[in-house]
């Protein structure tokens, strides 16, 4: 169903309307994690050493793992838009960490921040994607997810024109100019004061006429238990092997650009990847959002064209790599000697991995809508939010080892690739089922109303009842 059975007529304030607290998690994504993203994209942080970049990084998505998993209790004792600007807090420190370090060679700085930002960035991670599901109206949700993520997506464009322009004589190895670094402290410090804008629950004006559902806080330390709990469910495992795999092999990704690239090829891919991933987030969001097929066919589609893309890249950089090992190149790879060969790869997968990972949170607001328990969308995005974390602590912990070759590293990227597939079409399988039944898209009124039709949790998605998805009706 495309739009809802009935329609507020109420005249909605447009800073209290669903676009705009979209826009408000958006330009808080852009100035924190997205900022940080435009310095990630060019390999171990831009650092000239590539151990100590990525070493900090696992240090930190280490961290986010118990912060993640407090999401929910923070959302609870403080709300929504407390709990954004709590985590929006911890990326400056980074961000001035990576100056003192390209400028002075300031060790514990980094791992100190690294601390810092891994114990706060796990709430914004926690918070950002639930509240953009938790605000927006069902029938809308795919275009919410792709304002917030395009936006997000538009920070390592924006980056990555500041990495390019201040390092573009660069045409050899090494790390970006700490001046680089400077831009990024300044725009993370702006980050909290943006999402002091964002709108509480109970104040959101929804175009259904219907609240924000708020959580039923069950206190601080037995929301983290419950939070730890979700892990039970077969869906939430399955989840949490997508999520996990989406953030496992970025950091594959930018150890190849860092180890090959001349600094300022780097700092050009930080700026077209993303120009790449906003194309694909706005076509997919409208594929997802049309109606004229079966959810079921768009979703697969969907995927399958996603995994096709990522798999093609992993090869194709796995047979680069094992050349490079062989015979290294003479001279760093740069836009003046032919590096197009080597550059597509990276662009390709790296923006399919993005694209794949906007697409699970559609999954997530279907497999896991608010009425299957007050709460549970928040803790279980809190639960696969910390699992990618620690997907990718060891992922970067592994590229910071000097005894892993990097074409070792793409065999492993594949291999859980698979296992994530695996898992994917477990998750479709429950979507098609659920789809055929006719429970897949229901109406605002229906999806929000008491007596909506619920989904057991524990149930088997390949169980059928009459002729489909098995659900309980209280």
């Amino acid at each position: 169903m495309s739009t809802p059975d009935l329609v507020s007529t109420q005249k909605i304030l447009w800073w209290r309307s669903v676009p705009f607290n979209a826009v408000v998690v958006g330009v808080a994504s852009f100035l924190a994690p997205g900022m940080y993203s435009a310095m990630a994209a060019t390999g171990a942080g831009g650092l000239a050493s590539i151990t100590v970049g990525n070493a900090s990084t696992a240090c930190a998505y280490a961290l986010i793992i118990p912060s993640a998993l407090a999401g929910s209790a923070f959302m609870g004792k403080f709300g929504h838009k407390w709990a954004l600007i709590i985590g929006a807090c911890g990326y400056a420190p980074f961000s001035a960490a990576y100056y003192c370090n390209s400028s002075f060679g300031t060790q514990w700085f980094l791992i100190f921040s690294a601390i810092i930002c891994g114990l706060t960035s796990g709430i914004f991670w926690a918070t950002e994607g639930v509240t953009v599901l938790l605000y927006s109206e069902p029938y809308r949700k795919a275009r919410m997810v792709a304002i917030w993520q395009s936006i997000y997506c538009a920070a390592p464009i924006v980056g990555g024109a500041v990495n390019l322009a201040l390092n573009i004589d660069l045409n050899k190895k090494g790390g970006l100019r700490p001046k680089t670094y400077a831009v990024f402290v300044a725009l993370n410090c702006i980050a909290p004061l943006a999402a002091a804008f964002l709108t509480p629950a109970h104040k959101v004006q929804r175009t259904d006429g219907q609240k924000v559902k708020q959580d039923e806080y069950a206190g601080f330390w037995k929301e983290i238990w419950l939070t730890i709990m979700e892990m039970k469910h077969p869906r939430v495992i399955a989840c949490s092997l997508l999520w996990s795999q989406s953030l496992f092999s970025p950091s594959y990704y930018g150890t190849f650009l860092a180890s090959y690239f001349s600094v300022r090829t780097r700092a050009l891919g930080s700026l077209v990847n993303p120009v790449m991933t906003i194309i694909l987030y706005q076509l997919i969001g409208v594929i997802l959002d049309n109606k004229r097929w079966q959810a079921r066919y768009r979703i697969v589609s969907v995927y399958a064209f996603i995994q096709a893309v990522s798999l093609m890249s992993f090869i194709w950089l796995i047979v680069l790599s094992r050349r490079f090992e062989a015979n290294p190149p003479e001279t760093a790879l740069d836009w003046s000697n032919n590096m197009g060969y080597a550059w597509a790869p990276y662009l390709l997968g790296l923006a399919a991995q993005h694209v794949q990972y906007g697409l699970f949170y559609y999954f997530a607001a279907w497999l896991f809508t608010p009425k299957e328990g007050k709460g549970r969308l928040t803790r279980i995005i809190g639960t696969l939010r910390s699992a990618e974390s620690g997907s990718a602590a060891i992922a970067y912990g592994l590229n910071a080892s000097r005894t892993v070759t990097l074409s070792q590293i793409g065999f492993i990227n594949i291999a859980f690739s698979v296992v994530a597939i695996i898992a994917g079409s477990y998750i479709i399988s429950y979507i098609w089922s659920l789809d055929k039944s006719g429970n897949f898209e229901m109406s605002p009124n229906e999806y929000d109303s008491s007596d909506e039709k619920s989904v057991d949790m524990d149930m088997d998605p390949m169980k059928k009842a009459d002729g489909g998805a098995a659900v309980t009706v209280p």
